[in-house]
Order: structure tokens, then sequence, then C-alpha cells
């Protein structure tokens, strides 16, 4: 009687297994890893990267020296502001868009004072173009002790080298007395 053994029929008996449900879930877990990889930040947290890869982005000039020239930098400080403003050269080939001055304050301890990022006009620096940049920064109760200037490209990108070619504004020289 081995072969009238009882047989049920059910939905699943012509089924495969548990392949299909399995494929399935790897299809949805598959899908859900790309939507949190594009829309957050997991891949930057997750892959080596090295931010000297992304100055391949920063432009250069046939002489190997910076693609930035300060022409003019200018500041006035009172006790509650500094308000500074300058010109900048493209001296390279190509175009920058969108170029940012950087100022980093710091206060008469020489602790952070604050970082401020202002476009340098206009948005589309052309070759061998000079773009203006001006901000006014309000100060902490420690004042100003100096500050640092760099520019770089938008959404997080490189900083760009300049030269300073600025002329130097002397300050009177303090004697002391007795």
């Amino acid at each position: 009687m081995a072969g009238d053994d009882l047989k049920l029929d059910t939905s699943f008996s012509d089924s495969r297994g548990a392949f299909p449900y399995i494929a399935a879930a790897f299809a949805v877990l598959g899908i859900v890893a790309i939507l949190v990889i594009a829309t957050t930040d997991v891949a930057a947290r997750l892959l080596p990267a090295d931010p000297r890869y992304v100055d391949v982005f920063v432009p250069t000039v046939a002489d190997g020296s910076p693609p930035l020239s300060l022409q003019t930098l200018n500041q006035k400080a009172d006790g509650k502001t500094l308000a500074i403003d300058g010109t900048v050269v493209n001296r390279t080939d190509s175009t920058l868009t969108g170029l940012l001055a950087v100022v980093q304050v710091r206060d008469k301890f020489t602790l952070p004072g604050g970082t401020v990022e202002v476009p340098v006009e206009p948005a589309e620096l052309e070759s061998k173009a000079t773009g203006k940049f001006q901000t006014v920064v309000t100060l902490g109760e420690n004042g100003v002790g100096g500050y640092d200037i760099q520019f770089k490209l938008p959404n997080d990108g490189p900083f760009v080298p300049h030269k300073d070619d600025h002329p130097l504004q002397l300050t009177p020289e303090i004697k002391k007395t007795k």
C-alpha cells in the first residue's frame, strides 16, 4: 500500500519551495538599499573617500602657480563688526562658476569666531576676469584678533589656492612709553 499514501492538494502543492519568497525578499531589500544610499549620506560614511579626490575639480594654470590672485583686500573693524571687501582675479583659462570667499574670523585669544561664506560676483568668473566679494561679520565679545580668507568651489567643493598680490597696508608703529 505504499502507492496509496494520503496526499492532500493545497494551493502550495505545485510551488517550488521557498525560493520565490526569498527572491522577493532580496529584491525588496535591494530596492530599499538603493533608496537609502541615494537619499542619505550613508555612502559617504561607508565608502573610503580621501578629500584629495575632489582636487581634480580645482582649475590649474599652465605655469603651476595658484589659479586665483587676491588683488585688493580692505577691512574696517569697529567694536562690534568687521567689514571685509576685496577683488580676486581668475588666472586660469576656464570659467569658474559659483566661486565662494570663505572668511574665518578669530578673536583676540585666537579662538575661532565663526566662518562666513560669501559669493564672488559675478557668479560666472570668466578667464582673466576680476570678481568682487564683500561681507560684514558680527564679532563676539572678545573682538577680532585676525581672519583668514580662502576661496572654494560651491556645493562643498574643494578650496582653490590663491596668491596674495594685494599691496600691504602698513600699520603705524606703536611706540612703548616708560
